[in-house]
């Protein structure tokens, strides 16, 4: 009898220990959407540019805010925002966009939530509209100095990622590390924390198995977060004559997160229609 006993007792501990499981594997972990944004000369190599940028932004944040939902807003401690790569010569006021252009749901107390969310909602497309009017700092490449993306990702991206969170991050770019200014940066027999040298280094139809057995990369950062990385809007330069060239600037970025320690990657998205982006965006993130 005693022995009948203490089985049935071990039998209802391993019930309380599975639904207990079950209970923590199925409460939805906060997420934090981060959107990274290059406004170097990029933003005026297409008519549209403007247009399939925003459009990304907001089915960013539609998701964010599904995120919010899915967490019952009085409960959410979800976060969005936007992160602006500084750019040399640039009057845009980033700070104060970053500010008016991010919300950390976990601020706020339980009564405060929805009217906070709706309060960020309703002023959102407007501080976006703004943002890109004043990053038009004029018509021609030699307006725009160029963004230190790499530099960013080595001071900055590791205090906007946060382990407690799903960090979710769309980073968008044309791709090119690049400034007006040749001299900028670091570089190494193969590695560099520009594009124009590897990319000089790229030659024939074989590039990828010349790149693969000389290493030739982006320069590492360490990333100490886990997150899903996209990178969106991928495109060569206008002058550019490399049909591959696309191809090659995925390339390199995907091995570049890689060897930084990005552990969930997004395959890069090269540039497309506004609309199509947006799809993409949505069933990525």
């Amino acid at each position: 009898m005693k022995n009948i006993l203490s089985l049935l007792a071990i039998i209802t501990g391993l019930i309380s220990c599975s639904s207990n499981a079950e209970i923590v594997t199925n409460t939805p972990a906060n997420d934090n959407y981060i959107v990274v944004l290059d406004l170097s000369d990029r933003i005026i190599q297409k008519p549209d540019q403007v247009n399939i940028d925003t459009n990304a932004i907001r089915a960013v944040f539609e998701k964010f805010e599904k995120s919010v939902q899915r967490n019952i807003v009085v409960k959410s401690n979800d976060k969005f925002s936007i992160r602006i790569i500084p750019q040399k010569m640039s009057s845009l006021p980033g700070n104060t966009f970053e500010n008016n252009l991010s919300i950390d749901m976990g601020k706020y107390t339980a009564a405060e939530k929805l009217v906070k969310l709706n309060q960020f909602k309703a002023n959102f497309s407007l501080q976006l509209a703004l943002l890109y009017q004043q990053a038009l700092l004029g018509n021609k490449t030699s307006d725009f100095a160029g963004v230190d993306i790499w530099q960013y990702f080595n001071d900055q991206i590791n205090s906007d990622l946060d382990n407690r969170y799903n960090n979710k991050v769309m980073i968008l770019t044309d791709g090119y590390f690049d400034f007006e200014d040749k001299a900028h940066g670091i570089k190494t027999n193969d590695q560099s924390t520009t594009t124009s040298i590897l990319l000089s280094k790229m030659k024939g139809l074989n590039w990828k198995k010349e790149v693969q057995e000389r290493q030739f990369g982006i320069i590492p950062v360490k990333l100490n977060t886990t997150a899903k990385w996209l990178v969106c809007g991928i495109q060569p330069k206008v002058q550019s004559k490399d049909l591959l060239e696309a191809q090659k600037l995925s390339y390199l970025w995907e091995k570049w997160l890689k060897d930084s320690g990005g552990t969930i990657i997004c395959k890069p998205i090269i540039n497309s229609s506004s609309e199509k982006v947006k799809n993409l965006i949505i069933n990525s993130l």
